[in-house]
């Protein structure tokens, strides 16, 4: 038995070319807009600024909390968190979690 094969027309290259780049944009948005970017964001926003008023801190405020700089403590810790939710987002993208989902 002879096998049919049916040939690609332009027509059908371009539907297929439309929806893996429709299917591009929404991964792109979806990695855009992933929580785990934006939290990892945010906690490098916080962060910095806790670890700057850390470095400003006085004797008077390292007294208040028993000899501890918090600032500089909590704002290193920010980094931290937010250097492991950046890491992840961009380990395990968002869009890749999709694909597997789609499978």
């Amino acid at each position: 038995m002879a096998e049919v094969t049916e040939t690609e027309t332009p027509e059908k290259r371009s539907e297929q070319d439309e929806e893996q780049g429709a299917y591009g944009r929404e991964a792109q948005a979806a990695n855009l807009f992933d929580i785990r970017r934006i939290i990892g964001g945010l906690f490098v926003l916080y962060g910095v600024i806790l670890v700057i008023m850390g470095f400003g801190a006085s004797e008077a405020d390292k007294r208040r909390a028993d000899g501890i700089n918090v600032n500089l403590s909590v704002g290193i810790a920010l980094l931290v968190i937010a250097a492991f939710f950046i890491a992840w987002a961009l380990w395990r993208p968002l869009s890749s979690q999709l694909e597997d989902a789609d499978d």
